[in-house]
């Protein structure tokens, strides 16, 4: 959809709630997401780590925005800057034959911005020219919008690199020591960004991701994909039963106009249609052990086509926005400081009817 029709449907939404707002609360809150099934570090978010106090009240899940990021300021009048807050509550990714379950908390932290002169160029090839100028990882980089624990991949690592029938001497010693201890027989999988989202279309977009796979066993450099070969996902929005969308309003509307907080409780990204590549770097001697590469392909069905494997993820996300006509990102900011010293502040929310919300969606495309 073009960026200034469908500022045009704002209609459809309540209070001070804005249209950018309410498309990138269901587009841009998961985009991340689906490329964060399992990062290494907490999934709490870090306080101050973004170089502004903790917000609180509506804010208080914005703590990691790249708010004070010099693009953020260059805005164009009436467009929206945001931040995004995304929390994954569970899914499931399969590559090749095995299924793993998301069953950690996944905390996804980001900006947007439309810029002077964007284009659609570059990394923005195929999507919309209302974030041309860029989705903004946080302060601490790209790695940064991410964080969780890992998950546990079912498989044993004994049943993935195939010992009951294996005959290379370094899998088989492999085999010896994962049989000799339950924990070097645990395989962990950590997902990690290894490309700029593009293609970003509002409820769908382009991400390249790899999965690291963690075990004493297969050494520091063991993966599912890497920069120069990644697993490249397309997911797609739908909404869960019960999904609602929530307009916070700012407690300070003079102060802070046009500038609210957007909530969905329910929603899915999924992705069916991409391909997996085999494993590399795995075992004690890394590059050198390609028979243990070679075993894990054989165990785990890599590389895989498209159509076996499948991306599903369950989460709530919010944004914040300001969609005034100019500093856009300095009210935001603003409204992030004085969240921090006015906690409890009553909460002004306004729920969007089935009815609303269905229209809105309509207005999208999504079905």
């Amino acid at each position: 959809m073009n960026w200034s029709r469908w500022r045009s449907h704002k209609r459809f939404l309540v209070g001070t709630a804005t249209s950018a707002a309410a498309v990138a609360l269901i587009a841009v809150g998961v985009p991340a997401m689906a490329l964060s099934a399992h990062p290494a570090s907490g999934a709490g978010t870090t306080a101050g780590g973004a170089g502004y106090p903790p917000p609180g009240g509506i804010y208080k899940p914005f703590t990691n925005c790249p708010i004070l990021n010099p693009l953020m300021q260059e805005a164009v009048s009436g467009t929206a800057v945001i931040c995004t807050a995304g929390l994954v509550a569970g899914g499931s990714v399969t590559l090749g034959n095995i299924t793993t379950a998301v069953t950690e908390p996944v905390n996804v932290q980001f900006g947007g911005v439309q810029t002077p002169n964007a284009s659609l160029g570059g990394d923005w090839t195929g999507g919309i020219g209302g974030f041309a100028g860029g989705i903004l990882p946080p302060p601490g980089g790209v790695g940064a919008m991410l964080k969780t624990k890992p998950d546990l991949i079912p498989e044993s690592l004994t049943t993935a690199l195939g010992c009951a029938t294996a005959t290379d001497p370094v899998v088989l010693s492999l085999c010896a020591r994962a049989n000799a201890n339950p924990k070097n027989n645990q395989v962990f999988a950590l997902a990690q960004n290894v490309g700029q989202l593009t293609n970003f279309g509002l409820t769908t977009w382009t991400q390249r991701i790899a999965f690291k796979l963690i075990n004493p066993l297969l050494g520091p450099n063991c993966s599912i994909g890497n920069a120069n070969q990644p697993i490249v996902v397309n997911p797609n929005i739908t909404l869960a039963p019960g999904g609602q969308l929530l307009v916070l309003n700012d407690p300070h509307p003079r102060k802070h106009p046009n500038t609210a907080v957007l909530k969905i409780t329910a929603a899915i990204a999924s992705d069916t249609t991409f391909t997996a590549p085999g494993v590399t770097g795995c075992g004690p001697g890394g590059a050198k052990n390609i028979s243990v590469d070679a075993a894990l392909d054989a165990g785990t069905g890599l590389p895989s086509a498209s159509g076996v494997n499948s991306l599903t993820l369950n989460g709530s996300f919010q944004i914040a926005d300001c969609f005034a006509s100019k500093n856009q990102a300095k009210t935001l900011l603003s409204a992030f400081i004085d969240s921090s010293t006015t906690a409890g502040t009553r909460l002004h929310a306004r729920h969007i009817s089935r009815g609303q919300l269905h229209g809105v969606l309509r207005q999208l495309g999504m079905k």
